[in-house]
């Protein structure tokens, strides 16, 4: 594997674990769920030795991270039958449309 690209994997590697401890602070259960999932997804492809597969895997890798930074917020109880959604700047908002009566 060229150097460069190797890098790249890397970068991806640690993007994805730093999004992870972004998105779920405070939740030990889920960060050390995300950090086995993530280990075992690079591990099942350390063997690939195909430039343009490994290429393809990295860019794979950063859409996982930006659905997983955009998509995923945390939510806890507050009370009972009440909630508190944690919201990043990240997460991106879907506009509404307003329906009148």
């Amino acid at each position: 594997m060229a150097a460069s690209l190797r890098a790249e994997v890397l970068k991806c590697f640690r993007c994805l674990h730093r999004t992870r401890t972004k998105v779920f602070t405070n939740d030990q259960v889920a960060m050390d769920a995300a950090r086995l999932k993530i280990n075992s997804e690079f591990r099942k492809y350390q063997r690939i030795s195909s430039q343009e597969a490994i290429a393809e895997l990295i860019k794979l890798g950063h859409q996982a991270e930006e659905i997983l930074r955009t998509s995923v917020v945390q939510v806890t109880p507050t009370a009972e039958n009440t909630f508190r959604l944690h919201i990043t700047k990240d997460t991106f908002m879907h506009n509404n449309t307003p329906y009148r009566g």
